[in-house]
């Protein structure tokens, strides 16, 4: 027994019991196969060496952070486009509400003049335009480069340098818009005192937030915008003050009056336009703090005496 024990090259020494001999017999050899193979084995492979399983414990580890933050990352990209649709969305209510608050004067639209009884005037005149109108008793006309300029004791009547379409901030870049062609009616586009009229009558509450991107609300933002242009183009000095807008007519002129010349600051401005749609403008104000210039009455018959000058 003893001598077969050697001969597998059994470990067991001495005698044992016939049955776990017989056992040992049996399972040594694939055991000594198995332990030997383990026990022996030389590491020669480079990926079971040290450095190299640090090296892919430390890219597994790489992997799963950039899984995450990958994620991450998506998931704040899907929130950032989802934010600039819903802003895109809302861009006419978001900016007809900015304009709003910042210019409260928008929110004033045009009503009937109450006080249209006519006052004296002179029998001195001032020529601007193409057009010539008499000016009250305590105004001295006087021009400046091109500027027509009248005197009064406590401010002054002046008209701007230029009323082309091509130099106003309002009509000019109108007609280059393709899409202000789109939202506005052909009717706008081709008579400039209907499209003052139309913008004149709009206010911020008109544009809707719920309305997104309709053709409504965005003609109501295009023509707000153009109504603060207009606002701020016919005051220089625009101090952001509410001021009534009066819609005027005399003859075959109409037009809007911004400001009340009775009431303090006294500043006013008016826009006329003729059958033919020419447009004539003129500002009545002073120095800071100026006392009245004209009454309202002297300003109505100054419109009402206005008539173009036969060539």
């Amino acid at each position: 027994m003893e001598k077969r024990a050697v001969e597998r090259n059994c470990p067991i020494v001495g005698d044992a019991d016939i049955g776990n001999f017989l056992l040992l017999t049996r399972c040594l050899p694939v055991i000594g196969q198995e332990c030997t193979s383990c026990y022996y084995r030389r590491v020669e492979e480079q990926a079971l060496k040290w450095w190299h399983v640090r090296w892919g414990l430390a890219c597994r580890t790489i992997a799963r952070s950039a899984i995450v933050t990958g994620k991450i990352i998506g998931l704040l990209c899907v929130i950032a486009a989802v934010g600039c649709g819903v802003l895109y969305l809302l861009q006419p209510w978001l900016s007809s509400n900015h304009l709003g608050k910042f210019d409260p004067q928008l929110s004033i639209i045009p009503v009937s003049l109450s006080n249209k009884t006519e006052g004296p005037l002179s029998n001195s005149s001032v020529e601007q335009f193409g057009f010539e109108f008499r000016l009250p008793n305590t105004g001295i006309a006087r021009r400046f480069d091109k500027t027509g300029l009248v005197v009064f004791p406590n401010g002054w009547l002046e008209f701007p340098r230029t009323l082309n379409d091509g130099d106003s901030v309002i009509f000019g870049p109108v007609h280059s818009d393709k899409d202000a062609k789109k939202l506005l009616d052909p009717e706008l586009l081709q008579t400039k005192f209907k499209l003052i009229q139309a913008a004149m009558s709009v206010k911020p509450e008109q544009v809707k937030w719920w309305r997104l991107r309709s053709s409504q609300n965005r003609r109501a933002a295009l023509l707000l915008f153009l109504k603060f242009v207009a606002l701020t183009e016919s005051d220089s000095m625009h101090s952001l003050t509410v001021r009534p807008i009066y819609m005027i007519s005399s003859g075959e002129f109409r037009g809007f009056q911004l400001g009340n010349p009775d009431a303090p600051p006294y500043n006013t401005h008016i826009d006329l336009f003729d059958g033919s749609d020419h447009h004539l403008a003129f500002d009545i104000g002073g120095s800071e703090g100026h006392g009245q210039v004209l009454t309202q009455e002297q300003l109505n018959a100054m419109v009402g005496s206005i008539r173009p000058i036969s060539k």
